[in-house]
């Protein structure tokens, strides 16, 4: 008869209940939001999904106005650029107050446009939705005009 440690299904036992037993570790020792004592756990798996209070989110949008003032509406494929690149390119920058970015993006979209766009709005509305309700703020826009094109 062998001993009682020695068998393979006796280590992987222990080494199933071991990993059952080291998710008992996050709960343990809350950090906060996000949880990153366990390496496996770096999302916040067992912390609250959201801190308390209303959940709020913001929605942007890009606008252009062209010189009949038309408004069009700015799209990543009007911009040249990917769906998840419009914001980190042109959306935030512009926010910030980044006037190069809203010279680059002149450019991109008046390439070949026959009535171009001379101003870019950036406008958001923030929606918080808590026990009472819907709450929908319109935030103030954020406009950057072309310089006058002149006749050659």
């Amino acid at each position: 008869m062998k001993p009682l440690m020695r068998e393979p299904r006796t280590w992987i036992s222990l080494a199933i209940l071991t990993v059952i037993a080291l998710h008992a570790v996050p709960l343990l020792s809350y950090q906060g939001y996000r949880q990153t004592r366990w390496p496996i756990l770096v999302w916040a798996m067992y912390a609250k999904s959201y801190p308390p209070g209303p959940v709020e989110t913001e929605r942007r949008h890009l606008v252009g106005i062209t010189r009949t003032a038309r408004r069009v509406e700015i799209t990543p494929w009007l911009a040249g650029v990917p769906l998840p690149a419009m914001g980190k390119k042109f959306v935030r920058p512009l926010l910030q107050g980044d006037s190069t970015r809203a010279t680059e993006l002149f450019h991109r979209l008046n390439q070949n446009r026959p009535d171009p766009v001379v101003e870019i709005r950036v406008e958001q509305e923030r929606y918080a939705v808590s026990d009472t309700g819907l709450v929908v703020d319109t935030m103030p826009v954020v406009s950057y005009h072309t310089a006058p094109l002149t006749p050659r």
